[in-house]
């Protein structure tokens, strides 16, 4: 099923939810610091998380960090899928998350 468009109201008020996450362009992106050696385990987990939803997220390994951009390709923008996909991440970087494997 095809996934809708946010509108910009709509993405303002997720973003509100979700700390340090911003908008940029059609996308949701979010930069945290961690060091390389934990790049492995915290691009794994996240992946996990978005096995669970059937969306995956573009994920940039850098010197000082890892950064998430989040956007549904297929129809052009922030969807749903993108705002929750955002929310598992935060809770993967909480600590929160459940051992998928």
């Amino acid at each position: 099923m095809a996934q809708a468009l946010l509108t910009d109201e709509e993405i303002d008020t997720a973003l509100v939810a979700l700390e340090g996450w911003r908008r940029d362009g059609n996308a949701l992106v979010k930069g945290v610091p961690v060091p390389p050696g934990s790049h492995d385990w915290l691009s794994r987990a996240v992946m996990n998380e978005a096995e669970v939803l059937d969306h995956h997220p573009d994920i940039e390994r850098g010197e000082h960090g890892i950064r998430f951009r989040l956007s549904t390709h297929s129809a052009g923008g922030v969807t749903a899928r993108d705002v929750e996909l955002a929310a598992r991440i935060d809770q993967v970087l909480d600590g929160g998350a459940r051992d998928r494997g």
